[in-house]
């Protein structure tokens, strides 16, 4: 087995403890078990558990940060276009666990995750949500800087959803997935009291 292969192996049985579980179920042992490899091989390719957790962390968070890059307020973008280029990312997969969400390792990682981890998420996030604001409040001149972060931060949590937090299960047969953007972005325009879509 090559090593990027033993590699990769390490970061998704991680990334799965990590969406099924939470980042307290991780250890050095159950990512290697895991992975099905020899848990030393977490410290041989990693160093550290830590250093495994930043990897994974980069590896979902910088996906998502290319596909913001293009909200700027220089962009004149219209509010819906705003909308559906910050939302969809929040739908992406996670990297390795396609039934987990990008949104749902990071927010892991934010919540329970080691100091630095926690930082690098938090500023992440933090840096974007600023240029996102700014991006928004031309069209909502109704609402205060804070009312429009407080807005910001349900809607990304209406994205992220309850436990479980899959991206693909249905609530049962013929049932309608929740995470869909023709639900999510109404209900993103009713939180910023925008009028309906015409």
């Amino acid at each position: 087995m090559s090593t990027d292969s033993t590699r990769t192996r390490l970061l998704a049985a991680a990334e799965r403890i990590l969406v099924e579980q939470g980042v307290n179920a991780l250890s050095v042992r159950r990512v290697g078990e895991g992975a099905g490899q020899n848990p030393a091989l977490v410290t041989y390719h990693f160093k550290s558990l830590y250093n495994l957790l930043d990897e994974l962390c980069g590896i979902n968070l910088e996906p998502m940060l290319d596909a913001w890059s293009g909200i700027r307020t220089d962009r004149g973008l219209t509010t819906d276009e705003v909308l559906v280029q910050w939302l969809e990312p929040l739908l992406r997969p996670a990297a390795f666990t396609p039934n987990g969400r990008a949104l749902a390792v990071l927010d892991g990682l934010a919540a329970h995750g080691e100091a630095a981890l926690k930082e690098r998420v938090l500023r992440s996030m933090e840096e974007f949500s600023l240029r996102l604001r700014a991006a928004l409040a031309p069209s909502l001149p109704h609402l205060s800087n804070d009312e429009i972060r407080a807005r910001v931060r349900f809607i990304s949590g209406a994205a992220l959803g309850p436990p479980p937090r899959s991206n693909t299960t249905p609530l049962g047969k013929g049932a309608i997935r929740l995470d869909d953007m023709s639900y999510l972005l109404p209900f993103a325009r009713a939180a910023l009291s925008l009028p309906p879509q015409q």
